[in-house]
């Protein structure tokens, strides 16, 4: 099982405060190059704005870059700090399932499409804008294909991974290290220009519950395979299918929201499409230990 490789290697407290402290540095320092960018492409330093930076191409690849050098920290402290496999903190199988990773990608984008053209075809299009920009967007595909899992495999690897099974030592139970997992997933967002825009009791809820689901994906399936192909998924339609000014991933998309709104049915749709998905995992992965 799952939970049962947190009992793997050395397990003592301070070791989880000490790779918390280095994989924080290390993408500290990966945000490096972004700032000296920034600095470039600025006038003044007193002009400077990150949001405007990584919404070109350039700069969205050095922000990605910072979770690629977190995630490289991340997996050096699990061997050889706390003594694990990094398989242990990845799966409870023998190996990685690329094919539950591509299927959980794949069935994710569809429905990801499907939910955007049923909203584009029937409900008010007027806001949303065609912005088919060859010259920005094929560069964008690339970068999103080759950069953008390392930043979803980094949250997934770190939070349903690493801190959800330290959480399950703490507190010696799966669902409730699912809870405090998802909780601190979701504050970790804070920060993003959706929570300014919309409010914090309107999108944290949607943070906290795609870190529910991504972690039951996690238990129920006794690995993150799922969990990283759903992410990976979710963040590259948001960067490539539609974005707005109030986007944390603004770039070259095919759409743009000229006028986005976010309400409580959005987290309702959330749920829906989150309990479809599990449904086709079921169906797909018909064991008893998986979902």
């Amino acid at each position: 099982m799952f939970f049962e490789k947190s009992h793997t290697g050395n397990n003592k407290w301070y070791l989880y405060v000490l790779t918390i402290l280095i994989t924080f540095l290390a993408t500290q320092l990966g945000s490096l190059p972004l700032a000296a960018y920034a600095l470039f492409t600025s006038d003044t330093p007193a002009n400077i704005d990150i949001a405007t930076i990584t919404n070109t191409n350039i700069g969205l690849s050095l922000m990605l870059l910072s979770f690629a050098i977190g995630l490289v920290a991340l997996l050096w402290c699990v061997k050889s700090i706390h003594n694990k496999k990094i398989g242990d903190v990845l799966t409870a199988r023998t190996y990685f399932d690329r094919t539950r990773f591509f299927w959980g990608a794949a069935v994710w984008a569809m429905l990801s499409v499907a939910s955007f053209a049923l909203e584009y075809w029937l409900g008010d299009t007027s806001d949303i804008v065609f912005q088919f920009q060859p010259a920005k967007f094929f560069p964008l595909l690339l970068i999103v294909a080759l950069f953008l899992p390392l930043q979803t495999s980094f949250e997934e690897v770190f939070f349903r991974g690493y801190l959800m099974q330290g959480s399950f030592l703490l507190l010696r139970s799966k669902w409730g290290a699912l809870i405090i997992t998802s909780l601190i997933f979701g504050l970790m967002h804070i920060a993003n220009p959706e929570v300014t825009e919309f409010g914090f009791w309107v999108t944290m809820p949607q943070y906290v519950l795609m870190g529910l689901f991504f972690g039951y994906l996690t238990i129920k399936d006794n690995g993150l395979e799922l969990a990283l192909g759903v992410h990976a998924a979710n963040n590259i339609m948001a960067c490539t299918l539609i974005t707005s000014n109030a986007s944390a991933l603004q770039t070259a998309a095919l759409f743009k929201d000229m006028n986005p709104t976010v309400t409580h049915w959005d987290t309702l749709s959330l749920l829906i499409f989150a309990v479809v998905f599990v449904s086709m995992a079921h169906w797909k992965f018909n064991r008893k230990q998986n979902c």
